[in-house]
């Protein structure tokens, strides 16, 4: 008879660390730089961690967390109350179906997927500006966040696959 896998136990701490890590993101994302138009390039940690840990520990990282996370974030950008939730959620949602293809593939696999979800979430955002703000908003700078948040991802993965190697020992 064979013996199966032994799953690893994780305490709550453990179980914590996906959504600190993602809230600790979501601050760091807003502090004010002094640095001119920082804010409308910054890249999309919160989404990188959304998307990362949805894949790899999606227990450990709750709808409602999402959700608490996205609406701290507008909060905190005095941005649309509403549609940082929404689009984070429609990536978690979205990612979590397809997880049984993401798991296990390459990393170019799973980054040309993260770049789909930072696109689709750049026009979903860049979208509800314009009807917002009631008028045709610059594209550009949606543009530029959502290829640096695509090439920045590849360093946050790695960081987070580290502290998923210590949350598994």
């Amino acid at each position: 008879m064979k013996a199966k896998p032994v799953e690893p136990v994780y305490g709550i701490g453990q179980k914590l660390v996906p959504a600190a890590f993602t809230l600790v993101l979501a601050i760091l994302s807003v502090i004010p730089l002094g640095i001119p138009g920082y804010a409308q390039v910054t890249p999309n940690f919160v989404l990188m961690s959304i998307y990362y840990w949805t894949i790899y520990r999606p227990d450990h990282l709750p709808y409602v967390v999402v959700f608490l996370i996205g609406l701290l974030v507008d909060l905190l950008t005095f941005g649309p109350p509403g549609v940082t939730p929404f689009a984070l959620l429609i990536v978690r949602a979205t990612v979590l179906s397809q997880r049984k293809f993401f798991v296990g593939k390459h990393f170019p696999i799973l980054w040309w997927g993260f770049a789909i979800a930072t696109a689709a979430v750049t026009v979903v955002i860049w979208g509800v500006g314009v009807l917002y703000s009631g008028r045709l908003l610059d594209p550009r700078s949606f543009a530029f966040q959502a290829v640096l948040t695509a090439a920045f991802y590849p360093v946050l993965s790695w960081v987070f696959s580290r502290v998923q190697r210590v949350m598994t020992r």
